[in-house]
């Protein structure tokens, strides 16, 4: 995860703990969960490319 990313899932985690309604909590909540889902998939697909970038059998 990049500083970046634990940036965005700080701020999100302070936000939800700052909301009373519990919809918008779940909100906050979903949203951590989906960055840390990009974060998953573009750590995979850098992996990839690396991958591919010195195997000249995949070029």
């Amino acid at each position: 995860m990049t500083d970046n990313q634990a940036w965005l899932h700080q701020q999100i985690q302070a936000l939800a703990q700052h909301q009373s309604r519990f919809t918008d909590r779940a909100f906050w909540v979903a949203l951590a969960q989906l960055v840390d889902e990009q974060a998953r998939r573009q750590d995979q697909l850098q992996g990839e490319i690396d991958g591919r970038t010195w195997r000249p059998d995949k070029w």
